[in-house]
């Protein structure tokens, strides 16, 4: 129990200002509640006192101030009301009424409870919230233990101390840092995006849920991973953990939790109202459906496992405290009876401190990056997200993503199929964005490079499927070659010829070199190499020759592309060496540097569109944690960014088609990396391919009929063939080969 100043047996038997201190009723990390007698009014009152240990905090003092605030101005009859505010021996505190008949987590507790009570605790709930609403304030903690009953059946709402005004910060609020209770929080608080009153309507969804079925939708062992399952994991079917609900309620239920704010209901009285409908039609033996209504989502990994726990995107610096609520759910509809001293236990579930809640989450988050090191460079350093602060001339990057998210198998589907289901050691061993050229070379250090290398050869020819007979032209892409005599691993360009399956090394100096990318006209190649101990950028033509290093400095170059024109190579830099990437161009003749794009955010892969207007690129808070990662769009005449994904899986490696209206890029289908498409409004998102293998990169052909993917399959990197919808696919390599593109045939050389 958190250390007060003045403990319970100094203040019972006292009088503060006029309240008779009786007991002690509740104490959590934010306050401690006593029973207090009012003796102008003869009336029990709840005495709110905040903690000592807090006094001098001014983020707690502010939050208990603005619940004295919020709370004094809402005057509704299922809201508790607010007596008084004063201090005793410099120890703020808060009267109100005192609520004798416990909570509605006590009704939990007792038993299950009747739909037509559960109808009257959500109506009373409802009406409070949209009045709250109406006045611009949301609760954002709403649960069973802050809602508070009194003897005559009536329903109060409590503890409005993470509220904020939202006429103080426009429409909608931003919560600084992730605030709430990770079993009742809606997706968006989880993700600290903006929040409206529809973030209330999915706690009140989350308290149906349980008021119906005996049991919260999700639950895992962390508070952090019950908030990843709020954000990734459809809720389980409200009818298959309690047949007596009807396919009616269940839709309310459902549609209160959709993970999209837009696909909820606009208020809490629209949800009453479909609510009394259900349970009318219920009561009527309406006829009912038989499949249980399940919200599609893109399906994930299991969201307990540090993996998935790893992947919210939580604010680095919370202003306010996530409330720790991990005691176990009730199974079913069997509940224990309420234990003694169960008033204390009401207030103290009300008050349950924040501190706690983040210290958990915290260590959470630092336990599930360390398991994730794998996805990073070895030896690196934690990075810290900071402020939008892109490069002179460029505005501020948008964070407002499209809601959009494409229809997948959910994880319980998946589990019944027969796919085998990756664990969570062979996804780390799968490749990253960054292959495992990087890792591979931070221990082995660079290598020479022998005189003298001899053409791969020629091929077999494959018998192609015949709707891949027409492919045509060249591939670069690179490839792990063991070498004898060599220590480590070392990595070769490749070109194979797609008409005489001939292929032939690019050998443009020593070292490792790697991520090999064609310019516009076909002529050059842009690589990366460590030959100097860093990776750089190098051009040569497209048989090695004419090699020029294009950047020269202590910190990692990597990732190049071409703009339109071929006038300039954009590449991602280390430019701060604390492992975050800005985005850079260069001439490819040397000479002029121009910054391009800088957030603190870890940014790469970036591609323009073919007419230059656009930029798409992966851009991620967390430099370790690519589930972090979403693709970018910058508008490069308005400087413009806005995110296009917004979610806890990994997105990256993106391109755009050749006629620029649509980009591919790789996202997480059911555990595996897979490969997706969308416009450039983030919209009309399709998987087009999912297996075999996981995927990490993919490349248009330049007549847009084929895409070559790059997917890793019991530890080797291979390359497929298919059509343009991702259908037809065929694997062309068999000694491994990764990155690949379509050299853009030239008419003379």
């Amino acid at each position: 129990m958190p250390a007060v100043g003045l403990m319970s047996a100094d203040l019972i038997g006292k009088t503060v200002n006029g309240y008779e201190i009786l007991s002690q009723v509740g104490q959590g990390g934010m306050a401690t509640v006593y029973l207090a007698r009012q003796q102008s009014m003869n009336r029990h009152a709840a005495l709110k006192f905040l903690p000592s240990v807090f006094m001098h905090d001014d983020t707690y003092l502010q939050r208990f101030e603005r619940e004295v605030k919020i709370v004094s101005s809402l005057e509704h009859r299922n809201i508790v009301p607010v007596y008084d505010y004063g201090e005793f021996d410099g120890q703020p505190y808060i009267a109100m009424r005192f609520m004798p008949a416990g909570s509605v987590e006590d009704l939990l507790a007792a038993g299950r409870i009747p739909l037509p009570r559960v109808l009257s605790i959500v109506e009373q709930v409802a009406s409070a919230l949209d009045y709250a609403h109406q006045q611009g304030i949301l609760h954002r903690d709403l649960k069973p233990s802050n809602i508070l009953l009194d003897d005559g059946g009536g329903v109060f709402i409590t503890d409005f101390g993470i509220a904020r005004i939202l006429r103080e910060g426009g429409s909608t609020i931003t919560t600084q840092g992730v605030v709430g209770t990770p079993s009742y929080m809606s997706p968006e608080q989880a993700r600290a995006e903006p929040l409206d009153g529809r973030s209330d309507v999915y706690s009140l969804g989350v308290m149906l849920f349980e008021l119906v079925t005996g049991r919260r939708p999700f639950e895992s062992d962390t508070p952090y991973s019950i908030a990843v399952m709020h954000v990734t994991m459809p809720p389980p079917s409200p009818r298959q953990l309690e047949p007596e609900v009807s396919a009616a309620l269940e839709r309310v239920i459902l549609r209160a939790l959709r993970k999209t704010a837009d696909e909820r209901y606009e208020s809490a009285g629209a949800l009453v109202a479909d609510l009394r409908l259900a349970l009318e039609d219920s009561a009527a033996g309406v006829e009912e459906d038989t499949e249980p209504e399940v919200e599609p989502v893109v399906a994930e990994p299991s969201a307990a496992s540090p993996a998935a726990a790893a992947a919210l995107p939580l604010a680095p610096s919370p202003a306010a405290p996530v409330t720790s609520d991990t005691s176990p759910a009730v199974p079913g509809l069997s509940r224990r009876p309420p234990a003694p001293g169960r008033r204390m236990k009401v207030w103290a579930g009300m008050m349950t401190g924040g501190a706690i809640g983040c210290a958990l989450l915290a260590g959470v988050l630092i336990m599930a990056l360390s398991l994730l090191g794998i996805l990073s460079r070895d030896g690196g350093r934690p990075a810290t997200a900071t402020a939008v602060a892109p490069v002179e001339g460029l505005a501020p990057a948008s964070t407002a993503a499209p809601s959009a998210v494409p229809t997948l198998a959910s994880p319980q589907s998946d589990a019944r199929s027969d796919r085998p289901q990756m664990t969570q050691a062979a996804l780390n061993a799968a490749a990253d964005a960054t292959f495992t050229v990087e890792s591979i070379l931070r221990q082995s250090g660079p290598t020479p490079t022998p005189p003298g290398i001899q053409p791969v050869g020629v091929r077999q020819r494959p018998t192609l499927l015949p709707a891949l007979q027409a492919v045509d032209g060249e591939l670069v892409y690179f490839a792990r070659r063991e070498t004898d005599g060599e220590a480590g691993t070392r990595f070769e360009i490749v070109v194979l010829d797609l008409r005489t399956w001939e292929s032939r090394r690019f050998h443009a100096g020593g070292g490792s070199s790697a991520y090999p990318m064609p310019s516009p006209d076909g002529r050059w190649i842009a690589f990366q190499s460590n030959r100097d101990g860093d990776f750089e950028i190098y051009v040569a033509n497209i048989f090695g020759g004419q090699l020029r290093q294009l950047t020269s400095n202590s910190v990692w170059d990597r990732l190049a592309s071409w703009s339109p024109e071929g006038d300039w190579i954009i590449y991602s830099s280390d430019l701060r060496d604390d492992e975050t990437f800005d985005l850079v161009q260069a001439r490819p003749g040397g000479g002029e540097t121009q910054a391009v794009y800088s957030d603190g955010w870890r940014n790469s892969h970036a591609r323009y569109s073919a007419d230059g207007r656009y930029l798409v690129f992966t851009s991620g808070p967390a430099v370790r944690d690519a589930n972090s990662w979403e693709i970018r769009l910058l508008d490069r005449a308005s400087g413009e960014t806005k995110l296009l994904t917004d979610n806890d899986l990994r997105d990256a490696s993106p391109t755009f088609s050749p006629d620029s209206q649509r980009i591919l890029y790789v996202t997480t289908v059911a555990g595996a990396r897979a490969l997706a498409s969308m416009n450039l409004a983030g919209e009309d998102r399709r998987i087009m391919y999912s297996g075999p293998g996981s995927v990490w990169s993919a490349s248009y052909s330049p007549d847009g009929k084929f895409i070559v993917v790059t997917a890793t399959e019991n530890g080797l990197d291979q390359l497929f063939l298919m059509d343009a919808k991702g259908g037809n696919s065929q694997q062309i390599t068999a000694a491994g080969g990764a990155y690949a593109s379509w050299i853009p045939r030239i008419s003379a050389r």
